[in-house]
């Protein structure tokens, strides 16, 4: 799979550019912060080389967290980090876990690789406990826009995900029968002192913004272009927006006894 060894590629150098995922943590778990629920048993999907795994187990003490991604190497560099990291190599579509088995899943940054509909969350919402938090991020459709500046005859040499609307995932959410989704989003700017460095921390975290067949390949002429679209005369750097949608929602607690009926837990308890 063209993603996944990407990724792989990059599992060594991908701390050291990764500043966007570093900020979209941190304001992932400041919300984790503000939702009431029970926090014991994690799911960590697409965690990379572990950073949010760590930023969680380090904020909630006590707490166990599976990390889940689908570059072995990726986990590789987590485990390295940390030799006691509960680490299984897999993918958000076809999650290895049984069903009720989470308090809480969090994913930054994954689920836009995947293939994104209601079946999707109806599978996280399978794993969740009653009452289970799904906590996400992921990258809306302004992301990059410093590109789409580029005239048409370049943008269509390079390649960008169509990353949809955050109300898709508000709608994905309502029929996978989670209750009061929110769902919102942030713009954050990156800005870096010269082009190199731009387009090295694009690549160094496993992203290929050009197609790789020999017709689409950059001119000099054409990537000075680039250049100067992704340039800002007033802050004298070259700048790239990340699009972060944020969306939460919890689990009812209720389950479905044998009829099909929906039942408190607290019922289920007393029998």
């Amino acid at each position: 799979m063209i993603i996944k060894n990407s990724f792989s590629k990059r599992a060594v150098t991908y701390d050291s550019q990764s500043f966007i995922q570093k900020e979209v943590n941190n304001r992932l778990i400041e919300r984790l912060g503000l939702i009431k629920h029970n926090k014991s048993n994690i799911l960590d999907i697409g965690s990379g080389t572990g950073k949010l795994t760590q930023d969680v187990e380090k904020k909630y003490p006590g707490i166990n967290v599976t990390s889940l991604d689908m570059s072995f190497d990726m986990l590789q560099v987590h485990r390295n980090k940390n030799h006691n990291a509960k680490c299984v190599v897999g993918n958000a579509e076809n999650l290895p876990f049984k069903l009720s088995s989470f308090d809480t899943i969090l994913s930054s940054l994954t689920l836009h690789w995947c293939t994104i509909d209601s079946e999707l969350f109806l599978n996280f919402y399978n794993l969740l406990k009653p009452q289970g938090l799904l906590l996400f991020s992921v990258s809306g459709p302004d992301t990059f826009k410093e590109f789409k500046k580029c005239p048409a005859n370049i943008l269509q040499k390079l390649r960008f995900n169509d990353f949809l609307d955050m109300h898709h995932y508000g709608d994905f959410l309502l029929n996978s029968n989670f209750k009061d989704p929110v769902v919102d989003n942030e713009q954050i700017t990156l800005e870096f002192s010269s082009f190199n460095q731009l387009l090295k921390s694009i690549r160094l975290t496993g992203t290929n913004i050009t197609e790789s067949s020999n017709t689409a390949r950059i001119t000099k002429s054409e990537y000075n272009t680039i250049k100067s679209c992704l340039y800002n005369n007033v802050s004298n750097s070259f700048e790239l927006t990340y699009d972060i949608i944020f969306g939460y929602a919890l689990k009812p607690a209720k389950t479905l006894d044998k009829s099909g009926k929906l039942i408190k837990i607290k019922e289920i308890k007393k029998e």
